[in-house]
């Protein structure tokens, strides 16, 4: 990928105990308040001592998600993890399905080197444990002298071919923390296409397209320059297309500012650290292409990616500038800081018009607004079609990944116009309710086709997430989130969707 890769993955159908793998991982379920031992679980403690029985007629072990019991029998490692209440919803038994195995295999990255894990369930439960497993083992070590993963390879006793698809999603996700989490200079605009346009060039069926800044000035993409020209590292659009020309594409635009100072409004020092990843949106539709592709899902999809770097110099635009958009449409400048949905609004109307998407969806760290509203794990959704709202909601409920619908205020586009005396809309109004405005901000540009802004200000940064995280996100770093969620609305639209 770019710097980090799952574990390999394989099928196992051979003895869970009489094997040369140093560890193993065993879930047991619950019922009610009691845990099960039952089947495997039980199979294993007996061949073992008794261990776990032992723990639980102790009342140490309660068969919770994610609770853990470590034993040591036939020469390994025995992790024992809890998979909560079995009888609960479909929606709550994956999720806790995902925290039980990314629990037991956080036992296990630094631990050893190759693992067997049992899985006593298959189809979508299946499946949710393998990618909880491999989402846990990510480590983001390029940067250290002393690497502390050993965790090489991980053996599963299930389908060779759901394993393959498991592998295919948690690729898409490692891509996405990769490129959200790098220091800028090491993914500046330039670099970031020439990393991308390498790898997604080894894929069949995705073409690469980079405006470079010569480019981007000739073809009027007033947003995305402005924004940009205050660096040495001047702004790319990226744009990955799949199956393109099967189809009206689907168009993903991730806002993507290598790194974002605030520009001439510049942030105050304790909010700079963590805008390293005010990337995700950008890492997050590339971490979906990525799948998407790996997976040949049939259906024609378009990742666009406006990297910039918004950051103050004798170039950089101000406050009280006009910009002109790529639409023709005129931007007052309020707030130099609010420069995401100026790079994001270029795209999405270069996406509407010239790539005649038939819907587009965003993703974007815009708002400390929908961060307050919402807090760390929880994106703001916003759409003008219900449908489009609907299908990523049953999404959001499948994955984990979380979203609230919030609403596209047709009173409050007023306040866009008012502000800007100068030209037709302002960059940025009054606080109360900025998520909104500045989702009707980027609304405006769609031009009327199905849209979704998704504002993942909190999940997409993930910095603050640490106390509340699920386990199967990294500590402290940025966790990918939106790649699973809109993969599985993909999926969906191709009927290939989890549990249809």
């Amino acid at each position: 990928m770019l710097y980090t890769r799952p574990p390999k993955v394989e099928e196992y159908k051979g003895d869970l105990l009489e094997n040369d793998f140093k560890a193993l991982v065993v879930p047991v379920p619950k019922s009610g308040d009691k845990p099960v031992l039952e089947g495997v679980a039980a199979d294993i403690d007996k061949a073992v001592g008794g261990q776990l029985s032992e723990a639980i007629k102790l009342d140490q072990f309660k068969g919770e998600a994610g609770e853990i019991l470590k034993v040591f029998g036939k020469g390994k490692l025995i992790v024992y993890v809890g998979l909560g209440d079995r009888e609960a919803s479909a929606e709550k038994l994956a999720e806790n399905t995902r925290v039980a195995y990314a629990a037991a295999t956080d036992q296990l990255v630094e631990t050893v080197e190759r693992a067997l894990v049992v899985v006593d369930d298959d189809g979508d439960i299946a499946r949710e444990a393998v990618i909880g497993s491999l989402l846990a083992a990510y480590r983001f070590e390029a940067f250290k002298s002393e690497k502390k993963a050993k965790l090489k390879s991980m053996a599963f006793n299930v389908d060779g071919r759901l394993l393959e698809e498991a592998l295919a999603v948690a690729e898409g996700v490692y891509l996405a923390r990769d490129l959200a989490n790098a220091p800028p200079h090491e993914v500046s605009p330039p670099k970031l296409a020439e990393k991308l346009s390498r790898l997604f060039g080894e894929l069949e069926g995705v073409e690469v397209e980079v405006f470079d800044y010569e480019k981007l000035v000739k073809e009027g993409f007033g947003g995305i320059v402005n924004v940009g020209k205050g660096s040495e590292e001047k702004p790319r659009l990226i744009i990955l297309k799949y199956n393109w020309g099967k189809g009206k594409p689907i168009a993903l635009v991730g806002k993507t500012m290598v790194f974002d100072s605030g520009g001439i409004n510049l942030k105050p020092s304790q909010s700079l650290f963590e805008m390293r990843a005010d990337k995700a949106g950008g890492a997050a539709v590339a971490g979906v292409l990525w799948s998407v592709a790996r997976l040949n899902l049939p259906i024609s999809v378009v990742a666009l990616i406006p990297a910039a770097m918004n950051v103050p110099s004798g170039t950089s635009y101000l406050p009280s500038d006009v910009i002109r958009m790529w639409d023709g449409t005129y931007v007052e400048v309020t707030n130099t800081d609010a420069e995401g949905r100026l790079t994001l609004a270029d795209a999405i109307a270069y996406a509407a018009k010239a790539l005649e998407a038939e819907e587009i969806i965003d993703l974007a760290t815009l708002t400390g607004a929908a961060w307050i509203a919402l807090g760390p794990l929880i994106a703001a959704l916003f759409a003008n079609n219900d449908e489009l709202a609907d299908r990523l909601q049953r999404a959001s409920a499948k994955t984990g990944e979380k979203i609230w619908r919030l609403p596209l205020e047709e009173a409050y586009k007023r306040l866009l116009s008012k502000k800007a005396p100068l030209a037709d809309i302002a960059n940025a109004v009054a606080r109360g309710g900025g998520a909104i405005t500045a989702a009707l901000f980027l609304e405006r540009f769609a031009k009327g086709k199905p849209f979704a802004h998704i504002d993942i200000a909190g999940p997409g940064i993930g910095m603050e997430a640490q106390s509340v995280a699920p386990q199967y996100w990294p500590k402290g770093l940025a966790p990918g989130f939106g790649v699973r969620l809109i993969l599985e609305y993909l999926r969906s639209k191709t009927g290939a969707g989890q549990g249809e």
